[in-house]
């Protein structure tokens, strides 16, 4: 009689090495093309956003990495692991870095130059004031932008998006909300934490898509649904 067992053990790593190429794409940085054929695949429903408070930002006047002020420059990127390099830098001097925060500490990240010279409209700081609260109120987690806040300090903006923006849920793209996920961006990489949610945008001046990760309430950080 023929022992079944090694026919079993073949099988079962046949099957092992089948599944792996699929496994190993999810936990694996995502490509752009990884993710432009998730989309086609999944043709999932676009969602629009709007800002609805303005923020605070710092001019990017430079494009050297030692002109931005240390207490912005060491939390750029901080919350979705994002790196920046020379080349988006240089690409980028005329735009602002947004100064923004989560409950947990600062959100500071740089708009690309076409993004902000097509989307968004400088506004005076008293109007972050009048309008964003929260905020202002957060600026307590960096005390040293906080000064630079109340000093109007030279390079501080207030900065408003006015056009809204369309967004897909990487949940609907098959990514699992439990996980992490890591994409390709215009500016290097960018990481969803695992247990919450995330939104792609189509950068139209990069041909790209960048990440906006969820906030507290499941909406992206700092926008709302356009009404």
């Amino acid at each position: 009689m023929t022992n079944p067992i090694p026919r079993i053990r073949h099988t079962l790593i046949a099957l092992a090495l089948s599944l792996a190429p699929a496994q190993a794409q999810d936990t694996a940085v995502q490509t752009q093309a990884m993710l432009a054929e998730r989309v086609n695949q999944n043709n999932p429903v676009a969602e629009a956003y709007i800002k609805d408070r303005p923020i605070l930002g710092w001019q990017l006047t430079s494009d050297q990495f030692d002109d931005i002020p240390e207490a912005i420059r060491e939390n750029l990127g901080s919350v979705d692991a994002t790196g920046y390099d020379q080349a988006y830098l240089t690409k980028n001097a005329g735009s602002i870095i947004a100064l923004q925060f989560r409950k947990d500490g600062p959100d500071f990240y740089i708009i690309g130059k076409e993004t902000f010279d097509n989307k968004y409209k400088l506004v005076p700081l008293d109007d972050v004031a009048a309008k964003n609260t929260r905020l202002i109120e957060r600026l307590d987690l960096a005390p040293a932008v906080k000064a630079m806040y109340e000093d109007q300090a030279p390079g501080m903006v207030g900065a408003l998006k006015t056009t809204p923006v369309e967004m897909l849920r990487v949940s609907d793209l098959g990514y699992a909300t439990a996980d992490t996920l890591t994409i390709q961006a215009p500016w290097g990489e960018q990481t969803k934490p695992e247990g919450a949610d995330a939104f792609l945008v189509w950068d139209t001046g990069e041909n790209q898509y960048y990440m906006v990760n969820a906030d507290a309430d499941g909406l992206p950080s700092s926008y709302v649904p356009v009404k």
